[in-house]
């Protein structure tokens, strides 16, 4: 591994080629005065590791699945930020070993202080809700009603019962899931208007942009006393026609709102689908609360990123073909 500057606590970055690995490196490469950097990945070969080499990082191969492989690449290291893909595979259970094994490495490379990108266990929630009933178990070995966020949030309360001094760091929606996910404006008809679909009815839900992210991992580093402690972020809450005025707005087309039911939204057909219905579904009945936007104002230092804003900025992705 190459030298490093004694002066810089040096943070790892897991899955620093992916989105919220790349946002926090940026946000890191800020107060490079302060923070240098270990980009963790199981391709050091590839352009993007090589990218983050260009921008002054160290690059160090490890697999997230593989305890010595972590704690050779975490060894030296101040911090820590972790986040897990379930979409890889799609495997609640597979996401939740491989954060215990996140945390063992930590454990053995005696990394003072870890974030760990998290969501809720929805779990304890639904089932204390008057409906309960109403709402489909997609794994019933787990009796998990959204695999993506009760994987992520059963590994966090586990994390953050053990002796890994952590900040489970909350996130919601990204943005970026409009260019991602498909889920930005979609013509379904020539004649038709572009159309946002979500299961969220009239409901608000919070959103947060890939930036905001990161600074607020940095934020969380420069403060231990944000460890074993909670943090939740958040750019913005919308409703879904909120979200279609704004495209509306930037890409100069009409935008509407298709406020479709659960199951129809599950029913689509694509990858995942009953796990983002059920998701919609929560954001809706259970609004992030600890989640404010003033709060992360207060930690960045500045106003969060909008709604409108991003897509300013991203509007190519968006503008309609002439």
């Amino acid at each position: 591994m190459a030298a490093q500057d004694n002066n810089k606590k040096l943070i790892a970055v897991v899955g620093a080629t992916g989105s919220q690995g790349g946002a926090v490196v940026d946000a890191l490469l800020t107060a490079s005065d302060e923070f240098a950097i270990r980009a963790i990945t199981r391709n050091p070969d590839s352009e993007k590791s090589k990218a983050l080499e260009a921008k002054g990082c160290e690059v160090v191969k490890a697999d997230a699945d593989d305890v010595a492989s972590m704690v050779s690449a975490l060894e030296g290291c101040y911090g820590a930020f972790l986040v897990t893909n379930f979409w890889a595979d799609m495997s609640m259970s597979h996401e939740i070993e491989t954060t215990a094994k996140l945390q063992e490495a930590c454990a053995q490379a005696k990394v003072e202080h870890v974030v760990l990108s998290t969501l809720e266990d929805t779990r304890p929630m639904i089932q204390a809700a008057d409906n309960a009933d109403t709402w489909k178990v997609l794994d019933q070995e787990s009796g998990s009603y959204v695999p993506h966020f009760d994987g992520k949030g059963e590994a966090g309360k586990k994390f953050l019962e053990s002796e890994v001094p952590v900040t489970l760091l909350f996130t919601i929606f990204y943005y970026d899931n409009f260019i991602n996910f498909g889920m930005g404006p979609q013509k379904h008809g020539e004649d038709q208007p572009y159309a946002i679909t979500f299961p969220t009815g009239d409901a608000p839900f919070g959103m947060n942009s890939l930036r905001d992210i990161g600074c607020n991992v940095l934020s969380i580093f420069k403060d231990p006393s944000t460890i074993n402690t909670s943090v939740g972020v958040v750019s913005e809450f919308a409703t879904g026609k909120e979200i279609a005025d704004a495209f509306a707005k930037v890409i100069g087309e009409p935008v509407v709102f298709n406020a479709v039911p659960v199951d129809v939204y599950a029913g689509f057909g694509f990858p995942g689908a009953a796990d983002l219905a059920n998701m919609f579904r929560f954001y809706a009945e259970f609004p992030a609360a600890h989640r404010t936007v003033e709060g992360n104002k207060e930690r960045l230092g500045r106003k969060t990123d909008s709604l409108v804003e991003w897509i300013e900025a991203n509007k190519a992705a968006f503008m309609p073909s002439k």
